[in-house]
């Protein structure tokens, strides 16, 4: 699916910080907050795929009613269940209800695109007869009739497949093929290539090419169909696990790269030992494939210089080989060697190998992330042990915050991110010394900034762990101010959300602990204090349905 522009027009900052948190896992929906008042004319001179209102404001009408934004989708949320209608196509959604079922409701909202074919060819019936195909709302056909033109438009149309004949006036298929996938920003995608010429070296010669599929005309209205779909759905399916294959033999890359792109993973190759190690560099592939009789550099030794490089090392190395022996084994054992493939293989034996592999990474990675996260665990819960004035702070933030997310409404993802935060939140105080930390009398200036550099030490202990950066910016910022005095100077939505309810569930635990410096104080008066500081340090909506938890 193309990238999609989400107009949220709610007039309510809290409805729009949990709207952004939510689109954040999408890769397709790039969403952008409008204020109410400007939206018809914003939407004039910017494209927009659909419109989320906030109880319709009175804007829906205005909507419908002008032809420049009566045709985009429109989701409504309302406040009560017997307001909810769906009309014109358009749809609602109740506050309070499951917030995932809101994010359901956009995706199955949002337009589908038709799918761009750059059809290239010189002669005019092929164009009629693959059009008359493919007719309807799924594709758009833009043709071409000769292979110089069509390279020279392919970036501005950036189509989502390519079908070529090969002998053409000028450049010829092979010709148009090769150029579009040895150039980086259209190696992508994919290319169909259909022509008369049926030799097995033609078709040979067009997989080489880098061709993803290959038809013989003629062919009937039906296979064109199917394999257009195919191809689409492939391209649709990619994995982002990349498999580099090098070996001498054309014949070899092409009957394993078409067989291991079909199974969707993406697929580098080269031909020889030095182009295999300078693309491992440079590509990190999950795995590499290689021949080992290799002109230049053997496969042996190949492998041995991935594995003396810190940044390749880890990567599994499979051999391609017609010598099983004993001493071939040791060779390969000795380089570094994860496993063989004799040939000749079938396609099944290598994606077999590949799983196997890709399988192992996951659980190690898995494995190593739970260790890590129960390390860092431990040591937080280590910082709030050795302090009986802190101790089960953090595990008392952490409940506090899942209780004022849940009331916000934010999504299960979301709510488990914080809690972990929270859990962390003051962790960078590991790097502060005791006799600050628990220190009775007035802190220096000095002693005071230490005690304030915890959330940049936390983030900085955290950063090393790719897992963890969505929750490292509420760690960073949980001692912002809402009217930016605080120690980063963000201020009111420019603080994440996240760091936003942290610092309440932070502060009215702080409150009601005793400290070495002060004793606690009655949870209504800190209900209280925190109520009197909505606005200055703390955000409002917060604060709102965090009082909402105690009244009730």
């Amino acid at each position: 699916m193309d990238e999609k522009k989400v107009l949220i027009s709610t007039d309510n900052k809290l409805m729009d910080d949990i709207l952004i948190s939510m689109f954040r896992r999408s890769k397709v929906i790039k969403p952008k907050i409008v204020p109410p008042a400007g939206l018809i004319n914003f939407i004039k001179s910017n494209k927009a795929d659909i419109v989320i209102l906030f109880e319709e404001l009175g804007i829906y009408k205005l909507l419908k009613e002008d032809k420049y934004t009566a045709n985009i989708p429109v989701v409504s949320i309302l406040f009560e269940p017997s307001k909810r209608i769906d009309h014109n196509g358009d749809k609602t959604w109740v506050l309070g209800s499951d917030i995932e079922s809101l994010y359901e409701l956009v995706i199955n909202s949002l337009p589908i695109s038709k799918k761009k074919i750059m059809l290239i060819d010189d002669e005019e019936v092929i164009h009629n007869v693959i059009k008359n195909a493919l007719k309807g709302d799924k594709y758009e056909i833009f043709s071409m009739y000769e292979g110089a033109s069509a390279i020279r438009d392919i970036s501005k149309i950036k189509p989502d497949l390519v079908i070529t004949d090969i002998t053409m006036p000028g450049k010829d298929g092979l010709q148009v093929c090769m150029e579009i996938k040895s150039n980086s920003d259209t190696a992508g995608i994919p290319v169909m290539i259909v022509s008369a010429l049926a030799d097995d070296q033609i078709i040979e010669k067009g997989f080489n090419a880098g061709a993803d599929e290959y038809i013989t005309k003629p062919f009937s209205m039906e296979e064109i169909v199917l394999k257009v779909e195919s191809v689409l759905s492939e391209t649709l399916n990619k994995r982002k696990e990349r498999i580099l294959i090098v070996d001498d033999s054309p014949t070899v890359i092409s009957v394993l790269k078409n067989g291991i792109s079909k199974e969707g993973f993406t697929v580098i190759t080269a031909s020889d030992g030095d182009e295999g190690l300078q693309k491992a560099l440079t590509e990190l592939p999950d795995i590499i494939i290689s021949d080992i009789e290799m002109p230049k550099m053997t496969g042996f030794e190949f492998c041995k210089q991935v594995k003396a490089n810190q940044i390749t090392k880890h990567i599994p190395f499979v051999a391609l080989t017609s010598k099983g022996s004993r001493g071939a084994r040791g060779l390969g054992k000795r380089a570094g060697i994860n496993a063989y493939l004799l040939k000749p293989f079938t396609i099944e034996k290598v994606v077999v190998i590949i799983e196997r592999f890709l399988a192992e990474k996951r659980e190690i990675l898995e494995i190593e992330r739970d260790l890590m996260l129960a390390s860092i665990s431990s040591l937080a819960k280590a910082l709030d042990e050795r302090d009986n004035y802190t101790r089960y702070h953090s595990e008392n933030v952490a409940k506090y915050t899942v209780m004022i997310a849940s009331s916000i409404g934010l999504s299960k993802e979301e709510i488990e991110r914080l809690r972990l935060a929270a859990l962390l939140h003051d962790i960078g105080k590991i790097g502060i010394r005791d006799e600050i930390l628990f220190k009775k009398d007035k802190l220096s200036p000095e002693e005071y900034k230490a005690i304030q550099e915890h959330p940049e030490k936390g983030a900085s202990i955290l950063q090393p762990i790719p897992s963890l950066k969505d929750i490292i910016p509420y760690i960073l910022y949980h001692h912002e101010k809402y009217d930016g005095d605080g120690l980063k100077g963000l201020k009111g939505e420019d603080i994440p959300l996240g760091a936003r309810i942290l610092a309440v569930a932070d502060a009215y635990d702080a409150l009601t602990t005793d400290r070495p410096y002060r004793k606690c104080v009655e949870k209504d008066d800190a209900v209280r204090i925190i109520r009197e500081n909505s606005g200055k340090h703390f955000c409002p909506a917060c604060v709102e349905n965090f009082i909402k938890i105690f009244e009730n």
